[in-house]
């Protein structure tokens, strides 16, 4: 067991099965029969002697052994990404596959818009997108490059900073023509708000009143998990929530969405990295996916002025 050596493909099998949750989804992305699949993990498990993957009608799950072999897989068949995508490189084009994680909001209303520009920049480029507002571990998760908000002291990551935003209160005309809107940030108390059930922070409002810095904490009359359904809920008229500029301002520019207590904003302004390992950082494909964030941040999106930098969900 010690000296087998596995077929790459069958790596790319095993992953890539976990990935979408089923050797069907697997072999449905590549036009190949199940059985295609299922043979490369079940010569992965003959060769090192251990189950590796858990069937059941819910789908398929990691073993620890298949945990620790799926992590080490995606690592290896990210260098040989790296120096198949380094040798392209050198003829003038990038290749390769690059994940890329984000919110869910940050992915519909920033990055999906603008990936067919990727796409004619790169044809050869193969975007995964995972959509998830939990903080994304880069190893574990397999993931090449995560839009983040905040970045670990601690953490050994090349961070590349996109931009900086605010964080506002937003609700439909429609709410408010039904409701009035409210005259301070204590007014909030007596309107249905709309926060975020999984990001707490996110739920303590800051603002300025009579030159002081005032925290309000949110009591919840709607929740969601994530800020994609939350801009959503404000646009079809259900309170007044929280969200980042430059996710607000095609519905505030369509007149969808109005900002509410402007004059009690506080000016926090928070900051949008790139962030990748080291490793993957020196990849031409890496290397392109981030340089192309930068230039959408440079150009498309609508970023606050730069200040005093605060930890915060996007």
């Amino acid at each position: 067991m010690s000296n087998y050596l596995p077929d790459p493909a069958d790596l790319r099998w095993l992953v890539r099965s976990l990935d979408l949750g089923s050797f069907s989804a697997a072999a449905r992305e590549q036009n190949v029969a199940v059985s295609v699949v299922t043979r490369s993990v079940d010569r992965l498990e003959a060769g090192y002697g251990v189950r590796l993957l858990r069937r059941s009608t819910h789908g398929l799950s990691a073993t620890p052994e298949g945990s620790d072999l799926s992590l080490n897989a995606r690592e290896v068949l990210a260098r040989m990404d790296d120096m198949s995508a380094s040798l392209s490189g050198q003829m003038g084009r990038v290749s390769g596959t690059v994940r890329l994680a984000t919110s869910s909001a940050l992915c519909e209303g920033l990055v999906v818009p603008h990936l067919a520009a990727l796409r004619e920049l790169h044809p050869d480029l193969r975007i995964e997108l995972m959509a998830d507002d939990r903080v994304i571990d880069l190893v574990t998760d397999g993931v090449d490059v995560a839009l983040r908000s905040t970045v670990g002291r601690s953490e050994a990551v090349v961070a590349k900073k996109l931009g900086a935003f605010e964080r506002r209160l937003y609700a439909s005309p429609r709410y408010l023509e039904r409701h009035g809107a409210p005259h301070d940030p204590f007014d909030l108390q007596r309107h249905a708000v709309v926060i975020h059930a999984s990001q707490g922070a996110a739920n303590h409002w800051p603002f300025r009143v009579d030159g002081k810095d005032v925290e309000v904490q949110i009591g919840a009359s709607l929740s969601a998990n994530n800020s994609s359904l939350i801009l959503r809920m404000l646009i079809a008229g259900l309170g007044i929530g929280q969200v980042s500029t430059p996710l607000a301002r095609r519905a505030v520019v369509g007149g969808d969405l109005v900002e509410v207590l402007p004059q009690f904003a506080c000016g926090v302004v928070y900051s949008l990295y790139a962030v990748t390992l080291p490793g993957r950082f020196a990849a031409p494909r890496v290397r392109a996916v981030v340089a192309f964030l930068q230039q959408l941040a440079r150009t498309e999106w609508d970023w606050a002025d730069a200040g005093a930098s605060h930890p915060s969900p996007a």
